[in-house]
């Protein structure tokens, strides 16, 4: 591990990874991952991100409904998530928002679901964790109808177009990246990774989800961050320690309940 190199994965699932989350984390922490927030995508998910955040030291978490449950949810499942704000390491609201690559959920159901998380996080002045997948109209159209002033938060996992990008850094957002970025075949999104101002940079996994190359069709890790964050500081010209240190500042100032 390199000391001066602090790695922080804005989003990571692990109660989805392959191996225990202890060994996981271990492996990141000797691959200089400072800190990772765990994401919530339904009942049992947030559930399970609130064990992790009293188990681990450096996991905060994220309680929301993923738009691919917004057919199954009740009532009930998002008063869970506001009963549950006030934990001291939960430190964002979602991951939601729309997605209409699948047909898990139809878009009827999802908006509600969205403009529903988007109101309390507004009420609890929390950050937003936003998966947006082919439905830039609707999103910005949700975001256009909740927004009172005070909504932030962070695009994970952006792959939309820089039309798209350029509109959610206007309203304030930060846009995170991911092992996508490293694949061959994504121009477009690096298209719009070397225009996204240093000081609205995220980084994460997904994990176990989309591993960067070269360890693209393998589980992925919390601590692989430090392999895209190595991708990324190369394809933009930027000594990794000084990446690093900017992107752990940001996660900082957007994700404020992190004593890292």
């Amino acid at each position: 591990m390199n000391p001066s190199l602090r790695w922080v994965d804005t989003h990571c699932h692990l109660e989805m990874l392959k191996e225990p989350a202890q060994s996981a984390l271990e492996k990141g922490t000797e691959a200089g991952l400072s800190h990772c927030l765990t994401i919530g995508t339904g009942p049992q998910s947030n559930a399970q991100v609130l064990a992790f955040c009293d188990q681990f030291p450096q996991v905060y978490g994220s309680l929301g409904i993923h738009p691919h449950q917004a057919g199954e949810t009740t009532p009930e499942h998002l008063a869970f998530i506001g009963e549950n704000l006030d934990h001291p390491k939960i430190v964002a609201l979602g991951e939601c928002g729309l997605d209409y690559h699948y047909d898990f959920s139809k878009p009827e159901e999802q908006k509600p679901l969205f403009m529903a998380q988007l109101k309390m996080a507004q009420e609890r002045n929390m950050p937003l964790v936003i998966h947006s997948r082919q439905a830039e109209e609707d999103t910005l159209e949700c975001l256009a109808q909740a927004d009172q002033g005070g909504l932030r938060g962070v695009f994970h996992s952006f792959t939309s177009s820089l039309e798209m990008a350029q509109k959610v850094l206007e309203l304030g957002f930060y846009l995170s990246f991911n092992g996508i970025c490293t694949f061959p075949r994504s121009e477009a999104v690096r298209e719009v990774l070397a225009k996204v101002p240093l000081d609205r940079l995220l980084l994460e996994t997904d994990a176990p989800y989309l591993s960067p190359v070269p360890l693209r069709g393998k589980p992925n890790l919390p601590g692989n961050v430090a392999l895209v964050g190595e991708f990324v500081a190369k394809f933009l010209g930027i000594d990794p320690q000084e990446l690093s240190q900017l992107c752990f500042e940001n996660s900082l100032k957007l994700f404020e309940g992190v004593n890292a």
